[in-house]
């Protein structure tokens, strides 16, 4: 099963919303009224506005609008580095009411175990296992555990890379800060990718709060460079979307960011 991220939902003009909240800190005029008056608050005001809140880190008027994720073919070993994130909200699929399926590819496998057999001794044997005929025997095994015992034990056998599926809602303060982190070079390679995906979606629809990172990714130049390179293929595709009609789900074509394992971003045009 591939990885895929889906931006399932997000406020209708995300950064409008943002910046007429700021603006009517220093105005008689109330958020609803800036937003509505399309003649003096201009989208040029609008992103000046976020970047200026952003430049200053006035973040608070970043959390006026929602961003709600479909994350597929992921490991658990992901979403515990996930969940993490307690701003965030999060709906996760349960082993205990739902049964791991043993057939076909039901677990991560990362690149630098795919290959070659170990050595290891049992019951006074030497035996030789891959990680493959491992996976083959927690398969079995669980599925004999679910004839006798319950889903919420038998799945104390399964391992960090059993998939599972997760949604997630975040405001776009929260979701820069887990990009921040996760996007740094010094992320593991699972949770690195699937961000900077989420991030590439992001700035789809709100290009000013997510045209930068926050350290540690900012301080790093190979993470400021692959942000570059998100936002000129980002770019190069905002056009096409934007003339898509509501609810079409667009694929983002991310094959040049070059992520170190297959993942695909779609979002539903709101």
């Amino acid at each position: 099963m591939s990885t895929k991220v889906y931006l399932l939902s997000y406020t209708p003009m995300i950064e409008r919303v943002c910046a007429a909240a700021m603006r009517s800190c220093y105005s008689n005029k109330p958020a609803h009224e800036l937003f509505l008056d399309q003649q003096n608050f201009t989208e040029q005001d609008v992103e000046l506005l976020i970047k200026k809140a952003v430049e200053l880190g006035h973040y608070s008027v970043l959390e006026h609008g929602s961003l709600t994720f479909s994350l597929q073919g992921i490991s658990r070993a992901l979403t515990h580095q996930l969940v993490r994130h307690r701003m965030a909200s999060f709906s996760q699929q349960s082993q205990r009411h739902v049964n791991v399926r043993g057939d076909g590819q039901w677990y991560i496998i990362p690149i630098s175990l795919k290959n070659g057999e170990e050595k290891i001794s049992y019951d006074e044997k030497e035996i030789e296992i891959s990680y493959e005929k491992f996976m083959k025997l927690v398969a079995e095994y669980y599925k004999r555990l679910l004839n006798k015992a319950s889903k919420e034990d038998a799945r104390f056998i399964l391992p960090n890379a059993t998939l599972t599926h997760i949604t997630l809602t975040a405001n776009p303060r929260e979701l820069r800060h887990i990009c921040s982190l996760r996007c740094d070079p010094a992320a593991q390679w699972e949770i690195r990718d699937v961000c900077w995906t989420m991030l590439a979606l992001s700035y789809l629809i709100a290009p000013n709060i997510f045209a930068t990172l926050d350290p540690p990714a900012k301080n790093s130049k190979e993470a400021l460079e692959m942000l570059e390179k998100l936002k000129n293929v980002v770019d190069g595709q905002r056009e096409g979307f934007n003339k898509l009609c509501q609810g079409t789900v667009y694929k983002l074509d991310l094959e040049g960011l070059k992520l170190e394992h297959k993942v695909e971003g779609y979002i539903i045009k709101i």
